[in-house]
């Protein structure tokens, strides 16, 4: 027996694409893997012209691939297999610049609120009981309506992480993380964002 490892391939570069799918269902790994390099040029082009930053692709691109095999169930093939990673793609990329959004604009509260070193004590002060007047605030939200909040904002687990450690559905968690947002600005006095 020879030292070289031989793949059996089942599909090849030149199989045609329905072929190529049904491995692809089947799951074998041959089949993605030749699945993943047939379309990953156009997924990396489309995230770097959606987003223009090349630090993004290759998360992006993984997690674009992550979905299609898990949805590939759901491909009806209504579309091409390329406007369906496109759409797959969009969302993915869509739902990236609402997360950096998200985390921008709490860095940017949170820097507004913890204390500097060059604040004059009775700002850190002040920082340090709207912080303490938040938490207060939290602690009094329904335990459902907080775990959510807790989950999406603090912790920025997505909604389907969140969904899947809640044990609810990722349109109750939605619900939940937006309402304790709602009662938390009315209990902080501030005004709800959009």
């Amino acid at each position: 027996m020879s030292g070289t490892l031989t793949w059996p391939m089942a599909v090849t570069l030149d199989a045609d694409p329905a072929a190529l799918l049904a491995g692809v269902r089947r799951g074998d790994a041959a089949a993605q893997a030749e699945f993943f390099e047939r379309h990953k040029d156009a997924v990396a082009r489309q995230v770097m012209r959606m987003t223009g930053d090349a630090s993004w692709v290759d998360d992006m691109v993984q997690d674009v691939f992550v979905a299609a095999f898990a949805g590939l169930s759901s491909f009806r093939g209504d579309a091409s297999v390329a406007t369906w990673l496109h759409r797959i793609t969009m969302n993915k990329v869509r739902n990236a610049w609402d997360a950096h959004r998200r985390r921008a604009a709490r860095e940017a509260r949170v820097a507004v609120a913890e204390p500097v070193d060059h604040h004059p004590p009775d700002e850190e002060v002040a920082a340090q009981q709207q912080l303490a007047k938040f938490y207060a605030a939290l602690g009094e939200l329904p335990p459902t309506y907080r775990d959510a909040f807790v989950c999406r904002v603090i912790e920025e687990l997505s909604l389907e992480e969140t969904s899947e450690a809640l044990g609810v559905a990722v349109s109750t968690v939605s619900y939940r993380a937006r309402r304790a947002e709602v009662l938390l600005h009315e209990a902080l006095g501030l005004e709800v964002g959009r």
